[in-house]
């Protein structure tokens, strides 16, 4: 009894494609009703679900523990994770129920238009994009057995840096977005790669392929309502789920008076819905699609209408606080025939927006200080667009010190004291060590011994400044300051001193 039982589960396994070859190992995913076949001696450890617990030294010796993988493999869909050490490889089976496998379920029931959407949201500007892939291939194919997969090949990202690259199939089926993906670790991809994921892949099936239900309504606006307009009329145009209602509801900021605009998406989903702005105002609008047995969809707007207006918006407006050597504003108008002026610090620039309606500006922010950012987008007509910032750039203690360093000099003690006046209003670089530091008067006087013999201290230096460095007493530093000529006071025992004096730009510890 028990060998024919053994014998019928080969050969349902053969009719689903899941035999495993001799020496390997068969793992089937109940979620999706799918499962693959690895090859022998070529993944030393398989991580599930499942045997997570069983395999704790293993997790531990990647630097986790066995509740944060489970967390992890929770939250990103893994089915299963195989490591080939000897390649630098790992398998990663995932499935996730997400939105893509909500609102698709089964990509190989829609047309090619969205096949073809679903391909482009793997580029540069694509959800995928964000979080940190960057794809050089990618292409549908229809593998007899298994339906539509895309064919990716891609290098990872984290703060700037590749930290992997690899091959995946990816699909969506059984309302989930399934993802074969080898991962190879520290070095190019070669063809060895694609073969061995192949060699996975050509054993991934489904047992089984569930019917699309009914699925939820979409909502793709091609034409949508302005955020600023000049006309008082815009059309709104889409596509949703054919028959599907659209009900529009326009409310005025000024009376509080309502409109309602309504259509009907025709059989192929496709949907025009004109406005009709009673007058100048500022408007917030809701937009409802209905059809019977799904829920709602709603969409709010902010509409400013006014005549002669010219409508632009910028895309990313400056910081309060600069970090960087440039900054690019940019932004789009939906008019054409603009001129748009850019003033930094009184110092024009000015270009033809181009017939797309945007327009960009790369501005130099390399120095410390206050920028005074003014644009203006014109138009005959219609009245200007200006807009205005007051920025500040704030350049980090190493950027500030290579700033400094192109024009520092550093003279010796005895050439300090032997022509001071040379130097006066010169930026001079010195090193030495803090030796004292007090708060006189809201202005912090240091000193500074440029020489250091076992427990002596000498050649020193006045250094005034506005704050606090931060730094304690007898520690080495390097300092920049401007020289502003012989600080007289008296010593310890009475006598005159004339020490060179500096107001500090910069001190960091050695």
């Amino acid at each position: 009894m028990i060998k024919r039982l053994l014998v019928m589960m080969i050969v349902a396994m053969i009719v689903l494609g899941l035999a495993p070859l001799a020496g390997a190992e068969a793992y089937t995913f109940e979620g999706i009703h799918a499962g693959l076949t690895l090859p022998d001696k070529v993944y030393q450890t398989v991580l599930t679900p499942a045997n997570l617990e069983a395999n704790a030294a293993f997790i531990q010796s990647k630097g986790g523990t066995v509740a944060d993988w489970q967390a992890d493999f929770a939250a990103r869909g893994i089915l299963l994770q195989a490591y080939d050490t000897t390649e630098n490889r790992v398998l990663v089976v995932t499935a996730l129920a997400d939105v893509d496998g909500q609102q698709l379920f089964d990509i190989n029931e829609h047309d090619s238009a969205t096949r073809a959407k679903y391909r482009v949201a793997h580029g540069a500007s694509g959800a995928y994009a964000v979080l940190g892939y960057r794809y050089d291939s990618v292409s549908w194919r229809n593998f007899p057995k298994v339906g539509r997969f895309l064919q990716l090949r891609y290098s990872y990202r984290e703060g700037g840096e590749v930290v992997r690259r690899g091959y995946q199939r990816r699909t969506i089926r059984n309302g989930h977005t399934i993802t074969v993906d080898l991962q190879v670790f520290g070095r190019q991809l070669t063809g060895r790669d694609n073969t061995a994921l192949n060699r996975v892949f050509d054993t991934f099936t489904f047992s089984q392929v569930l019917p699309v239900p009914p699925l939820p309504l979409t909502l793709e606006e091609t034409a949508t309502a302005p955020v600023e307009t000049g006309d008082a009329s815009f059309t709104m145009r889409g596509k949703t789920k054919p028959g599907a209602s659209l009900r529009a509801v326009l409310i005025s900021f000024g009376s509080s008076a309502s409109q309602v605009f309504e259509t009907t998406a025709n059989r192929a989903g496709n949907y025009s819905l004109p406005i009709q702005l009673p007058g100048e105002d500022v408007y917030v609008m809701t937009l409802t699609v209905q059809s019977p047995g799904f829920d709602d969809i709603s969409r709010s707007y902010n509409i400013r209408y006014q005549q002669g207006l010219l409508p632009a918006q910028i895309a990313a407006e400056p910081p309060m606080e600069l970090l960087e050597d440039t900054f690019t504003l940019a932004g789009s108008t939906t008019q054409s025939g603009v001129r748009a002026t850019l003033s930094v610090n009184g110092r024009e620039t000015s270009a033809n927006v181009g017939r797309n309606g945007q327009f960009s500006f790369e501005i130099d922010t390399s120095q410390e200080g206050a920028y005074d950012i003014r644009l203006v987008l014109s138009k005959r007509g219609l009245q200007d667009r200006v807009f205005q910032y007051k920025v500040q750039r704030a350049l980090s203690p190493q950027a500030r010190e290579a700033l400094l360093m192109q024009g520092a000099l550093s003279p010796t003690y005895a050439q300090l004291l032997a022509d001071p006046d040379a130097y006066d209003g010169k930026l001079l670089r010195l090193e030495g060590t803090l030796v004292d530091k007090q708060n006189l008067t809201d202005t912090w006087v240091l000193r500074l011994a440029l020489t250091h013999q076992e427990e002596s201290f000498s050649d020193l230096v006045v250094l005034t400044s506005e704050t606090d460095p931060g730094l304690m007493v007898n520690t080495p530093v390097r300092v920049y300051g401007t020289m502003t000529g012989m600080n007289i006071s008296q010593d310890e025992q009475g006598n005159e001193e004339a020490l060179p004096k500096l107001t500090l730009s910069l001190i960091s510890a050695q």
